[in-house]
């Protein structure tokens, strides 16, 4: 399943991903723990387990994103084949279980090739076989990467259309700053007649957004937690999940969700050779969700080289919204 040299440049190094990225997350890990607030990436969270888990936390009640995302691109498709005719390549960083890609890969007329991006090399492995199954016209190439890193190893020598999808509001896993540097890699990556599809939650209800970030039957705390499973089963650390709580914050000023793992005991956890003290309630922030104003927004989008093309909002139970844009 590999891209034709004409379209795409992959590097020999492109194998040796997995072993890479753990080191990455030792070393994110072991910095993170080293601060007056414990932090561990949330891009992390994302091994075949973690990923299994999301894609159960996106079926649950509480949590709205995924299902007004899927309504609203159903019924926009066909619009973009209007806007975008002649597009020939989806890449999708942080891709999944590709579950909505396959409403853009079914409707796309001239669509080629798929390039789902992701950190798990299992998962997205697994994934890859079943589009190519399902796809077999079209060219399914999965590339093992870390999305927020610049892509320089990703070269795009095609001059047709390609699309960036980015759904989910992933987006606001970032803050402001981070956002911008990943909407530049982006830009960068796609070099002329590049698109983006991205979806934006900007909804303020304390109550609606604490539920989707807590769900009642716990799928979110086992995805929280499965983050110190990992560090234990990969980074030789000693982490005891029944000495953490999953918590879920709303913090108004930042205007974000937080999710943290908080301890419910003074311990001290090993990894390797470092060790780390815990005092009781104190937390390891684990991912900031941020549900940025339409504003704000396209204010960062369009310092990043982004022209804002059109919008579809939720009108329903949200303030979620998918927005397409042109490389300027």
């Amino acid at each position: 399943m590999n891209l034709p040299t004409s379209q795409f440049s992959l590097p020999s190094t492109h194998k040796n991903a997995p072993h890479l990225l753990n080191l990455a997350f030792l070393k994110d890990v072991l910095h993170g723990l080293n601060q007056v607030q414990k932090v561990i990436p949330c891009k992390w969270f994302y091994d075949e387990v973690g990923s299994t888990l999301f894609e159960e936390i996106t079926q649950t009640p509480e949590y709205y994103p995924t299902r007004v995302e899927t309504r609203l691109l159903k019924n926009v498709v066909a619009e973009i084949t209007e806007i975008i005719p002649e597009l020939t390549t989806v890449i999708e960083p942080g891709s999944g279980a590709s579950i909505k890609t396959r409403l853009l890969l079914s409707s796309q007329p001239h669509l080629k090739t798929y390039v789902p991006m992701d950190i798990s090399a299992e998962f997205l492995n697994d994934i890859a076989r079943q589009l190519k199954q399902d796809y077999p016209h079209l060219n399914i190439t999965p590339f093992v990467a870390d999305f927020t890193l610049p892509l320089s190893q990703f070269t795009l020598k095609s001059h047709n259309s390609t699309m960036v999808f980015f759904p989910g509001s992933t987006i606001g896993n970032f803050s402001p700053e981070e956002a911008a540097g990943l909407l530049k890699n982006f830009h960068h990556l796609l070099e002329t007649n590049g698109w983006l599809l991205i979806g934006l939650d900007s909804t303020q209800n304390e109550a609606q957004l604490l539920a989707a970030y807590d769900d009642a039957a716990g799928v979110t705390t086992q995805f929280n937690k499965n983050l110190l499973e990992r560090a234990n089963s990969e980074l030789n650390a000693n982490f005891s999940l029944d000495a953490f709580a999953h918590e879920a914050r709303f913090n108004k000023l930042e205007g974000r969700v937080e999710m943290h793992l908080q301890s419910l005991q003074v311990q001290k956890v090993v990894i390797g050779d470092a060790s780390f003290d815990f005092k009781v309630g104190e937390t390891i922030f684990t991912e900031s969700c941020y549900k940025y104003n339409h504003e704000r927004f396209l204010k960062i989008t369009e310092a990043c080289g982004w022209q804002h093309v059109k919008h579809w909002q939720d009108d329903q139970i949200s303030a979620f919204t998918l927005f397409l844009f042109k490389e300027k």
